[in-house]
């Protein structure tokens, strides 16, 4: 197995306002978004400085008949929740924007 530092994994499920906390959401519905794309996350994180890779194929443990992919985000030594809120709130922008 490879190593994935300084890499953490960010599923599109964590930030989809329709999923329950159950279903695999992370954030607090306020700052979900609908039909979050790998491609939304990556260029969020992209936006906020972080560098990111999109793995395609990958299925989230919760969600395994749906095949979403995943994002590796550099979240540079900070907390996950923090990171995934930033994000979260990049994402709102972008899909208010487009």
């Amino acid at each position: 197995m490879r190593s994935r530092k300084p890499f953490v994994i960010f599923w599109p499920q964590y930030f989809e306002v329709k999923r329950s906390r159950s279903d695999g959401r992370r954030i607090p519905k306020k700052f979900a978004s609908e039909k979050v794309s790998l491609e939304d996350i990556s260029k969020s994180a992209q936006n906020l400085g972080y560098n990111t890779q999109i793995e395609r194929g990958y299925k989230y443990s919760r969600t395994w008949w749906d095949n979403a992919g995943r994002v590796l985000i550099d979240i540079k030594g900070k907390k996950k929740n923090r990171v995934m809120l930033e994000v979260a709130k990049e994402i709102r922008k972008i899909h208010t924007e487009g």
